[in-house]
């Protein structure tokens, strides 16, 4: 492929890598084909503007080969119909789902943040932005801890050991975001093993979350780090709850047996905000 042999961060006189050519010119296919390849997601041009800074501004993406399944998905996470899955904003919230910082800041002082005009677009976004360190305060986090996610380390700062309860809250540590590799800008859920005595998660379990669930399942999905196009799931179904159920069994029965536990389907379910979900397992676990 001849993407392959081009030098992915090599700069031209305006100081833009390819990455940020294609993203300046609203190639989306092109876009996501360089984040594949291992492009620089925080490559920045002459002014110091990222791949964000340039996306907030730009009403609409090509649609050639882009990836349209995850465009769904962070359309439906930012509550915009379907129509608006090519617009700027739903771009974003892909780029910073593959790690692109809203906390850099360009020549101007300005995050891609502060160039968002509308409020609720610019609150939502917020939330699904990367963490910036509580200790230095200067860099953006590599590690979040949950679920209550207090706290939240670069590399710098990280703790030589994972510690078993919030430093800040007390809380039991369940999982925590980490980088695949020093220079990925993937992330993958780590999860450690939950409070001692919590009980183990049976099939009925899952079920009886999954029904709970309905369509919402892929939420919990997205905090469990599933990455839902590799599931054997038929898009074509309206059966919900059996989609939510194979995802959440899919998950759990490769993962670690220590962390296959009610405490860490429960944090997932909090960090999603499913209550009701969450409430269902508290009283199976009785």
């Amino acid at each position: 492929m001849w993407l392959r042999s081009v030098q992915l961060d090599i700069k031209n006189k305006k100081k833009m890598t390819p990455f940020l050519e294609a993203v300046s010119l609203g190639y989306l296919g092109m876009t996501h084909k360089l984040i594949a390849l291992g492009a620089s997601i925080n490559a920045v041009d002459g002014e110091g503007n990222s791949c964000l800074h340039i996306t907030v501004r730009t009403e609409v993406f090509n649609s050639e080969d882009a990836p349209l399944d995850l465009l769904n998905e962070c359309c439906t996470a930012l509550n915009l119909k379907m129509e608006k899955r090519l617009s700027g904003m739903v771009v974003a919230r892909y780029l910073a789902s593959q790690g692109a910082d809203f906390h850099h800041k360009n020549n101007n002082n300005n995050t891609p943040l502060d160039l968002i005009k509308d409020p609720n677009l610019r609150k939502k976004l917020e939330t699904f932005s990367p963490p910036q360190c509580v200790f230095c305060e200067d860099v953006v986090a590599t590690e979040t801890f949950f679920p209550c996610k207090h706290l939240s380390l670069c590399k710098k700062c990280c703790l030589p050991k994972i510690p078993k309860q919030c430093l800040k809250c007390g809380r039991n540590i369940t999982s925590k975001n980490s980088l695949v590799g020093p220079n990925s800008s993937k992330m993958e859920v780590q999860m450690v093993a939950g409070p001692v005595g919590s009980p183990e998660l049976k099939e009925k379990d899952l079920l009886r979350v999954a029904k709970t669930l309905g369509r919402d399942w892929w939420q919990v999905a997205m905090f469990l780090e599933v990455n839902t196009t590799e599931l054997k799931i038929d898009d074509e179904s309206i059966d919900a709850v059996k989609q939510g159920y194979l995802m959440l069994y899919e998950c759990f029965k490769n993962c670690d047996p220590e962390t296959r536990t009610h405490a860490t389907l429960s944090a997932a379910l909090e960090e999603a905000e499913c209550f009701a979900a969450m409430e269902c397992l508290s009283l199976d676990a009785k």
